[in-house]
């Protein structure tokens, strides 16, 4: 039997840094503030090893966020005032700084080595803390889940995507149309339903789209859709289904691509002898989909950030869909300032990773059933409208004797980049998925 071995590290010889290179940056923003700039593009103040740096790169981003110049007297006066001045050596400490600084300084290789130090830095950090967090007892996937998303949050500010002009991404606009035009007008992931993909262009790359019901008007079905129909295509896919479990979410592929029906699905005693056959060839074919779930039941927003970008970054995830939003945890004070926060994370992934991230949410429920739902029915917050580019809402009417109608709509309640307005079509209970209204089958 084997053990983990117990790693020693010696940090005597100190954390990364490099207290020189950091005067030199201090001292090239007092003699020219236009390098103030192009330090303030890459470098936070936790990004300075020295304390007393870390003041008075805070004490200059004061200055500059209030308009005034980064002077040698308007700086002393500024840690003065915030009874810094003491604390970092005196006004002859900043004097110091212009020692050395040549007359008209570049600083954007100092400012690359004060960068990864910090990042450095930040790992080790990071990793003490995981440590704790395992003597101290807690579960593994929270450990990981911090651990990762801190590793993951140093990767994408090194791939960070500075201001670019129109040379740097006018030939991906322009391919990105012709790509449009091939496909038909569709501009980004299929839906599954045509009639929606004219209206929206399809799951655009970036965008947060929310898909809105009451529970049990469809939107798992729809998400589920969205996943075949994208898996079918080659799209590799990332589920967090938080609600569901993978065995019935299985279930429900299965019977979206087998004639067979979810109710005998859901009753397999029903399941006729020459349909085993049928269901065992739709379980191979979802089998070979680039499709990764994970059915956690509850995560916070920092797991699932991190669990997201390892699906992109390791399966090339091409979209993540949440079900639901109202299921995952934040630190809030209340549940309207949680989902807040959810979705706006996932808008940040979404843009920062450039896919489309699917999010379901709850709806108030109406007066009347039957009512049409609207954008301000989305259960909780505001801000799920406010942070998503696009809103789906689904309208299944019920008929009297509990029945859906079959005059079923998806309504594109919000959409910054292309059409609004309802997208007709008839819910199949039989089938767990949407139709085009028009056409012909048995629901």
């Amino acid at each position: 039997m084997t053990t983990t071995p117990i790693l020693d590290i010696d940090l005597s010889r100190g954390l990364p840094a490099s207290v020189e290179v950091e005067r030199s940056i201090l001292g090239a923003i007092l003699l020219d503030n236009s390098a103030y700039s192009e330090a303030a593009e890459h470098l936070r103040v936790e990004d300075f090893s020295l304390d007393a740096h870390r003041r008075i790169y805070g004490r200059m981003v004061e200055l500059a966020q209030s308009s005034r110049p980064i002077d040698l007297v308007l700086l002393v006066e500024e840690l003065e005032r915030h009874k810094d001045l003491e604390a970092i050596g005196g006004a002859e400490y900043v004097a110091g700084l212009l020692d050395g600084v040549p007359d008209r300084p570049s600083i954007a290789h100092y400012v690359r080595i004060v960068k990864e130090k910090g990042q450095l830095r930040g790992l080790i950090f990071a990793a003490q803390v995981a440590i704790a967090q395992a003597l101290d007892g807690e579960t593994p996937s929270e450990i990981a889940g911090g651990l990762l998303q801190t590793v993951l949050d140093v990767e994408a500010q090194a791939q960070m995507n500075h201001a670019l002009t129109g040379r740097d991404f006018m030939p991906e606009v322009l391919r990105e149309l012709e790509l449009q035009a091939q496909a038909g007008g569709l501009v980004g992931s299929p839906t599954g339903l045509d009639p929606l993909d004219t209206v929206t262009g399809g799951l655009r790359k970036g965008e947060l789209i929310v898909i809105g019901a009451l529970p049990g008007a469809g939107k798992t079905a729809l998400a589920c859709q969205i996943v075949a129909a994208n898996a079918e295509a080659g799209n590799a896919v990332g589920v967090f289904s938080l609600e569901m479990s993978r065995w019935d979410l299985g279930k429900r592929f299965l019977s979206a691509v087998t004639a067979v029906s979810a109710s005998k699905i859901r009753h397999p005693s029903h399941i006729k002898k020459d349909e085993w056959s049928e269901l065992a060839t739709g379980a191979a074919v979802i089998a070979e989909w680039p499709v990764w779930f994970d059915d956690s039941g509850t995560i916070s927003v920092p797991e699932l950030l991190a669990r997201a970008r390892l699906f992109i970054t390791r399966m090339k995830a091409k979209l993540i869909v949440v079900d639901y939003l109202q299921l995952v945890r934040a630190d809030a004070r209340d549940i309207r300032e949680r989902v807040g926060k959810v979705a706006d994370a996932l808008r940040q992934l979404a843009k920062a990773e450039r896919i489309p991230v699917v999010l379901l949410s709850q709806l108030r429920r109406p007066q009347n059933v039957n009512d049409a739902p609207t954008i301000i029915d989305l259960k909780e917050s505001g801000d799920i409208e406010a942070h998503a580019h696009v809103v789906l809402l689904l309208h299944v009417p019920i008929a009297e004797d509990g029945k859906t109608k079959g005059e079923d709509t998806i309504i594109v309640a919000k959409n910054r980049n292309g059409a609004k307005g309802p997208v007709t079509v008839t819910f199949s209970p039989h089938k767990l998925r949407f139709y085009p209204r028009t056409a012909e089958r048995d629901v």
